[in-house]
Order: structure tokens, then C-alpha cells, then sequence
């Protein structure tokens, strides 16, 4: 989950993919974006969008945006795309990542969930990989992934694998949904 400052403008990159086969980036949309701030109704709202290419764009959000405290959930859509839906958490104060390129991390928590009624699921042979700066996914020195309770499992990163500025984990299980968490390091 991605953390925003309460009340402070912020550039959120989003990327979208083509709706038929789900997987090319999709180019020169008009986005309509609606949002949920803490629960409440989804409204439109118009952040500047910016094409930043080969499906990237970048949102322009507000401080009228991000003035709720909360889950800010966003519903994007564009033409012959598949729907993004992203959670965001607005707090009061900034968030900095206490994830640190190339050091090792312990007990890294994520939320497996059933494929068939995406809820929370337990007794799972969990597998993860993880992709740097957006290469392949490997197995890499990922350790000790286990079950915590209800749901919720724990791996450990080995320096290598956050030697990278962005690092998506993916974990599967058979019967379940594939969880795919990005993690931004700090120096």
C-alpha cells in the first residue's frame, strides 16, 4: 500500500495495460478516474494526468485529493484498458521507508488470499519471487516464508534481493490469488 501525506500534493505513476491481452501498456488514454476518501462514495475526480509512456501516466493529486484521513481508494479507466483500481493511505504525518537498498529484511508480512472468494486463506505452500527495477522474476535468496495466522505470511529478504530502488514480491499458492506487493527502498 502506498502512504500520502494529509492535505499535500503528490504524482502518482499508474500504468495501464491493453484489455485484450492484459498485459501491453496502453498508450494515449483519457483517464476518468473516481474516488472513495475513507469509505465514503465514489465521485470523479480530475487530477492532471500526464502520459508518461509505453502505459505509464502520471496523477497529478491535490491537496483537495489527499484532505481525508483514510483509505483513499482510486477506479481508473480508460478506453480499450483494463480498470486499475489502487488503495492509498493518507496520514497525518510523512511516511519514509525504513527499507533500506541491498540490506537484508526480516519477516516482510503479505495477505494471501483463496482464488475462488478472495478471502483471507491458511495451510498454504507458499512460493515467492521477487523482480528488481522491474526485470525478471527469480527466486532469488528469499528465505523462511511462512504462515503467520489468518491469512497473513512472512518472508525474509536477503540484501540482494532489495538491491534495487523497486522491488515487487510475488507469492503463489495453489488455490490462490498471486499477491504482488512493490516495495520502494531507500538509499
Amino acid at each position: 500500500m502506498r502512504f500520502l501525506k494529509q492535505s499535500t500534493a503528490r504524482n502518482l505513476m499508474v500504468f495501464l495495460v491493453d484489455s485484450t491481452d492484459h498485459v501491453t501498456g496502453k498508450t494515449g488514454l483519457t483517464l476518468t478516474v473516481t474516488a472513495s476518501k475513507d469509505g465514503a462514495a465514489f465521485a470523479a475526480i480530475t487530477p492532471t494526468v500526464t502520459e508518461r509512456g509505453t502505459g505509464w501516466y502520471s496523477l497529478a493529486l491535490t491537496t483537495a485529493h489527499t484532505d481525508t484521513l483514510g483509505d483513499l481508494a482510486l477506479h481508473i479507466t480508460g478506453t480499450a484498458a483494463d480498470p486499475l483500481d489502487l488503495a492509498l493511505q493518507v496520514g497525518d504525518v510523512a511516511t519514509t521507508s525504513n527499507i533500506k537498498k541491498n540490506q537484508a529484511l526480516a519477516n516482510f508480512e503479505f495477505l494471501m488470499t483463496d482464488s475462488t472468494n478472495h478471502q483471507p486463506v491458511t495451510g498454504k505452500t507458499v512460493t515467492c519471487t521477487r523482480s528488481i527495477d522491474g526485470g525478471a522474476f527469480a527466486a532469488g535468496t528469499l528465505a523462511n516464508v511462512a504462515e503467520v495466522a489468518s491469512g497473513i505470511y512472512r518472508v525474509d529478504f536477503g540484501a540482494g534481493d532489495l538491491n534495487g530502488n523497486a522491488i515487487t514480491l510475488r507469492c503463489t499458492a495453489t488455490g490462490c490469488d498471486d499477491t504482488l506487493v512493490t516495495l520502494v527502498t531507500a538509499p
